[in-house]
């Protein structure tokens, strides 16, 4: 199994249970069965990208830890503000980083 898709799973499952949701109440708001999600969480199914962000916004949580984890796992959200001042956060992220040699 590929390494990528297992911390997927195990990453949807932390975040759901960080939420105190099982998988039939988090299966109900993403409008899934709990068998699909029991499936993404144990690695034999991926969910699909618009899933993946329906998940993301309902758990609060990132996949940029699983895709970038030389980042160290930082969350920061941006929701609510506009897309120049997401980009604005998102330089001042890069520049931080580049400074105390993250990236």
């Amino acid at each position: 199994m590929n390494a990528e898709i297992w911390e997927l799973g195990e990453a949807i499952r932390a975040a759901r249970m960080r939420k105190g949701l099982t998988q039939e109440a988090l299966a109900e708001l993403l409008d899934i069965t709990p068998i699909h999600l029991k499936n993404m969480e144990s690695s034999r199914r991926k969910p699909s990208v618009p899933l993946l962000f329906q998940m993301m916004e309902i758990l609060d949580f990132s996949v940029d830890a699983l895709v970038f984890p030389e980042r160290g796992g930082g969350v920061i959200h941006t929701h609510g503000l506009s897309e120049a001042e997401a980009e604005a956060v998102g330089r001042l992220v890069d520049v931080l980083r580049r400074e105390r040699g993250g990236a």
